[in-house]
């Protein structure tokens, strides 16, 4: 009994200190395909094959705030596999170009929705028209 209840603890704490980085982070987020969910904290990913109806930890960094990119929806897999990836650290190097190339988060959610990605919490600026 012991051993569960501290293994229970740990988990818990661990991922609490996760949801405190989804809400610290600047490039951290959630994102949704038909192979699982992620949990993008910079350095660190969690992550399940499940959708995230089923990854607690990811609903609930949803529900506070996390920007959500659900991308179940698109259909051009090879034109999202080339997607550059978002930058770790919340800076991004102009000049770095091809598979290694990352973005910003919101450049990404630009270039994944224009394929058809459902976002929420969406964290660019509120464009008045």
């Amino acid at each position: 009994m012991g051993l569960a209840k501290r293994l229970e603890s740990e988990t818990v704490m661990r991922d609490l200190g996760h949801l405190k980085q989804a809400a610290l982070l600047p490039n951290a987020h959630v994102i949704c395909g038909e192979g699982g969910t992620f949990l993008h904290l910079g350095w660190t990913t969690v992550s399940t094959f499940a959708p995230i109806e089923r990854f607690p930890l990811a609903a609930l960094a949803v529900a506070r705030g996390t920007p959500f990119i659900d991308i179940r929806p698109v259909t051009d897999v090879i034109a999202f596999a080339n997607l550059p990836r978002v930058a770790r650290g919340g800076s991004v190097d102009p000049d770095l170009s091809g598979a290694g190339r990352s973005v910003s988060l919101t450049t990404y959610i630009d270039m994944v929705e224009e394929l058809g990605a459902k976002i929420a919490n969406d964290p660019r600026p509120r464009q008045s028209t």
